[in-house]
């Protein structure tokens, strides 16, 4: 099973060989540094943060180095039956910076970063894993602030979540689908927004479109991660309305509106004081909110453009000119029958029977 978020090719050693792996660098190393480097190591052991630190054996372990602005994988080991790796002969010098990791259940858990040198050409780390959880949900919404802007036809809504984990285990959810992949994230957004844009680019690659909801199955590690995005909700009416229902449990709650007529915005939250002219925002007070609480805001006048007014006036004279044609044929209709006392020609229809 390949690991999420890094996807590395595990190598499984065998019991008799020594927990290292050559580096994939000594030919770039030999081909940009004149003189030979010292010969370093990062050493350690994996420990299960779940299950108070207990070592993991046989643990797949990664070492990446940065190339490119780029970290890609130069080694990688099994621990041994006590946790324990290390990575010998691998370059000792500022110029290269290296990030091990270990895999558990599908799932990769980088440690920091280390860079070595001729002083400190050694380097012991532990690298922390997690058990995975499917049910019941952990995932709480510390904060969740909200920012909606009108533009002409438009309203740009930017959203920044703090989401924490509280437990001790990673939270890799449950399929969204039968048979599909597991789901850890939806976000109910309004289902006509015309596009998404991820402040951080990890995020955007993660999340797809399902049933008009946008769903990741990004592992939640114990701790906090914070998410942000900006999308675009299409705006025909002067006085429109914009819902959202809340993803997960929040503690926290705040919807600001930026608005010509801040007097004219209203909606189902608590109204605070304005802090700056043209703005009003809403809160939730200090109660904790469940998931699928709906959010209800009413903007007001908004702009919109004159297509939107010419569409309007095009479905008017189209009425118009409906309701005057038919003013004429009354008209004519009338204008054709015989006069009060005047006795019918001899052109005219005669009576039915």
């Amino acid at each position: 099973m390949r690991p999420r978020h890094a996807g590395p090719r595990q190598k499984r050693l065998s019991e008799d060989k020594p927990l290292t792996a050559p580096l994939i660098l000594a030919t770039v190393v030999a081909l940009q540094i004149p003189t030979t480097p010292v010969a370093g190591s990062i050493s350690g052991v994996v420990v299960n943060a779940s299950r108070d630190m207990a070592p993991v054996a046989r643990a797949p372990v990664v070492l990446r180095v940065q190339l490119d602005g780029q970290f890609v994988v130069a080694a990688e080991c099994n621990a041994d039956e006590q946790g324990r790796f290390i990575f010998e002969n691998i370059p000792a010098d500022d110029d290269y910076v290296y990030l091990p990791g270990a895999n558990r259940a599908g799932v990769h858990y980088p440690g920091s970063r280390i860079s070595l040198n001729g002083q400190m050409p050694h380097a012991r780390v532990k690298l922390k894993v997690h058990d995975p959880v499917a049910e019941p949900n952990p995932l709480v919404l510390r904060r969740h602030h909200i920012t909606i802007r009108s533009e002409t036809d438009a309203l740009r809504v930017t959203e920044t979540l703090l989401i924490d984990n509280p437990s001790s285990h990673t939270y890799v959810g449950l399929p969204a689908r039968q048979g599909g992949r597991a789901a850890t994230l939806y976000l109910s957004i309004p289902s006509d927004f015309r596009r998404t844009t991820f402040h951080k680019e990890f995020f955007g690659r993660q999340f797809t479109l399902i049933d008009g909801r946008l769903v990741t199955d990004i592992p939640w590690t114990p701790g906090q991660r914070e998410l942000e995005f900006t999308y675009v909700v299409p705006n025909q009416d002067r006085y429109p309305v914009w819902q959202r229902s809340l993803d997960l449990p929040c503690d926290n709650l705040r919807v600001t509106v930026h608005s010509e007529n801040p007097d004219d915005v209203d909606g189902n939250l608590h109204r605070a004081v304005s802090r700056s002219t043209g703005t009003v925002t809403f809160e939730s007070t200090g109660q904790v909110l469940p998931a699928g609480h709906q959010i209800h805001l009413r903007l007001g006048s908004v702009p919109v453009s004159p297509a939107s007014y010419a569409r309007w006036l095009a479905l008017a004279v189209l009425f118009g000119l409906i309701a005057a044609t038919g003013a004429v044929g009354v008209w004519y209709r009338r204008r054709q029958q015989p006069r009060s006392g005047q006795q019918p020609t001899a052109e005219a229809p005669k009576q039915a029977a």
